[in-house]
């Protein structure tokens, strides 16, 4: 990466004036002398007296959808004037501006009545660890006795509750109006504390403007969404934007990746107030030693400015101490004691999806996890592989998303190839692309060194029927998710369940209950 030009991305992005443009957008809309009942940029969600802000986006211009939106009942529309003419037959009230989505955000803030005011705000980015940190920073937070929510990956959820479904909420960070939203909602259900997962697409698609955050964290970056950023650089462009929110005061770092070190020292030269973690260097401000792993947990002890302690968890692999330094980072930034933020972290458990074991009854180790880059799957299975037996096997089911970036399918393979006995290949979401196309990219001309088994459900039975008592299988890519993306449908399906009637069938005999999972 180029740093003077990233040392003056950060620069001009610190030292940015105040956004004149937007006062002169307000005043726009109040010339429409309409005050709306709602806000929305989807015209199937668009209800009567909304105000409908229509933009181009990644995938279709939301401009197209004009007409329905006016039928829908929407009151006003506020549409992105670059490249688009008014239909004069849409009888209206409207009117055009330059970068609506960047603007959005911030009205939206202030149609909800500027709820992250009132909340002490984490954002936490990174390539890898985002699911995680944020889900266990509300988890903690809910122990120390703070009403606390998450936004991410998972979904809302509010002191272990799931909340209702918000629409626009398929994605790891909610758009602009959704999110705000949610967070008038969480602020009405009591919530004090909320830590939201950051992606690039959402930074760099203003997502997140108009929410305060107070704690910046960031986890690690590696080869992802190139297919939308183009560039490395570009991508961790987009990640650094969270830095930059004015304001952040305080921000948590992982100096163990490259990256990490090069953002700390940029932002400290800056004056921002950064706290550094690592399992490496005794330099960082949390600094994690004497770490000792196997299936059944972890330990390690912890040195910081605020006091030392040991650390006694449930959590398995080396990247999750890393995830659980920054969850202490972010619970000591915050105002929580050294001590008991130390507690609060010693009682995780792995979120849905990230580790998850399945069928701990039944005498094998069997994981779900999201891990569906190279790097996550390095760290998963690295990780994996350092805690069993030198005869012992590492089984691995994986695949690659559809429609997505390319480049990183051949490098997944060699991930898995290089900690696993049995790679299996199979389908993961392949949306508009034939998975023998993608399990071709992935393998590259190595079919020797792969199963292919392009059923999912099969290949999770597979690696499980393979396995003995001292193996560890691994069915990665999908974690959480209950769906297979195919052509523009979503058909049912579930790791975590399918590997679950997988062992009962491999413990008990076959279920011939009418009841029995089929997915």
């Amino acid at each position: 990466m180029n740093l003077s030009s990233f040392e003056r991305f950060v620069q001009s992005g610190l030292s940015a004036p105040p956004n004149h443009q937007y006062d002169e957008f307000r005043q726009q809309l109040s010339r429409l002398d309409i005050t709306p009942l709602g806000l929305s940029n989807d015209s199937r969600l668009t209800q009567v007296g909304d105000f409908f802000f229509a933009y181009p986006g990644s995938n279709q211009d939301g401009r197209i959808h004009i007409a329905e939106a006016i039928r829908q009942g929407c009151a006003a529309v506020i549409w992105e004037q670059d490249g688009w003419i008014w239909d004069s037959t849409h009888k209206v009230p409207n009117f055009s501006w330059t970068d609506v989505r960047g603007l959005m955000g911030q009205f939206a803030a202030n149609f909800f009545g500027d709820p992250t005011n009132e909340l002490n705000i984490f954002g936490v980015t990174g390539t890898n660890g985002k699911t995680s940190c944020a889900n266990w920073l509300a988890e903690a937070l809910f122990f120390l006795g703070r009403k606390s929510a998450c936004i991410g990956t998972l979904g809302t959820k509010l002191l272990n509750k799931e909340v209702a479904s918000i629409p626009g909420q398929g994605r790891t960070t909610p758009d602009a109006i959704s999110l705000q939203r949610t967070f008038y909602e969480l602020r009405a259900m009591g919530a004090s504390c909320v830590a939201i997962e950051a992606s690039s697409h959402a930074l760099s698609q203003n997502r997140l403007d108009g929410t305060k955050i107070n704690i910046a964290i960031f986890t690690n970056l590696s080869h992802e969404h190139l297919d939308y950023h183009g560039t490395l650089e570009n991508y961790a462009k987009a990640k650094t934007r969270l830095f930059m929110f004015s304001s952040v005061l305080h921000v948590v770092i992982n100096v163990d990746d490259d990256f990490g070190m090069l953002l700390a020292n940029t932002l400290q030269r800056h004056d921002k107030d950064v706290i550094t973690y690592s399992c490496l260097s005794a330099n960082a401000h949390i600094h994690a030693t004497n770490l000792k792993m196997s299936l059944q947990g972890s330990s390690f002890h912890v040195n910081t400015p605020w006091g030392s302690r040991a650390i006694e968890s449930s959590i398995i692999g080396d990247f999750n101490i890393s995830n659980l330094l920054a969850v202490l980072g972010g619970l000591v930034c915050s105002g929580e004691s050294f001590d008991r933020a130390c507690e609060a972290i010693g009682g995780l458990k792995h979120p849905e999806g990230r580790l998850q074991r399945v069928g701990q009854e039944c005498d094998r180790f069997v994981y779900v996890d999201y891990a569906h880059t190279p790097d996550a799957l390095r760290r998963v299975l690295g990780s994996l592989r350092s805690l069993i037996r030198a005869d012992a096997r590492v089984i691995t089911v994986f695949g690659a998303g559809g429609d997505r970036d390319k480049d990183k399918r051949s490098r997944m393979g060699d991930a898995v190839l290089e900690f696993s006995d049995v790679a299996i290949v199979t389908t993961d979401n392949p949306r508009d692309e034939t998975p023998e196309e993608i399990c071709d990219q992935i393998i590259c001309g190595r079919q020797d060194q792969f199963v292919v088994e392009l059923d999912r459900r099969a290949a999770i039975s597979r690696a499980i029927n393979l396995s003995n008592e001292a193996d560890v299988v691994l069915i990665a890519g999908k974690g959480h998710e209950t769906y297979q993306e195919v052509f523009g449908n979503k058909i049912p399906h579930n790791d975590y369940l399918v590997a679950q009637e997988c062992l009962n069938e491999l413990w008990r005999g076959p279920n011939t209950s009418e009841d029995s999972l089929r997915v």
